[in-house]
């Protein structure tokens, strides 16, 4: 599946096109959009599912980012990696296997917000 506009996708998903364009860029990172924005916009297959599952309840489905693994954390459960769109090293949640493997690694990350704050955990 290739990238898709915008309008396409609001067509398929039965929704307005500004409402989908301000989902898409409080949901999605920078490298999942591309074009100059309003029905420009172009959306790559992984965000066209986050947009899919986003669409019937947001509140739901959390930021994406993808973000540079710099190093293992203290803890053996996490690990610190640079997210570029927020310009700051953040402690990740990983699986244990996959600790000292992620080094070096541009991986996609989750944002969960609740009451402590955020905390960031990696997708596969």
């Amino acid at each position: 599946m290739p990238k898709v506009r915008i309008g396409l996708l609001a067509d398929e998903l039965e929704a307005e096109v500004d409402e989908l364009i301000a989902l898409a860029k409080s949901k999605l990172c920078a490298s999942m959009m591309t074009g100059r924005g309003g029905k420009a916009l172009w959306i790559n297959e992984d965000g066209q599912e986050i947009l899919r599952r986003a669409v019937d309840i947001p509140e739901i489905v959390p930021k994406h980012y993808k973000g540079y693994v710099l190093k293992p954390a203290a803890n053996p459960r996490y690990v610190y990696a640079y997210i570029k769109e927020i310009e700051s090293r953040v402690p990740v949640c990983v699986p244990r296997k996959l600790k000292k493997v992620l080094i070096g690694k541009n991986v996609a990350i989750e944002a969960i917000e609740d009451a402590t704050g955020v905390s960031y955990r990696y997708i596969k």
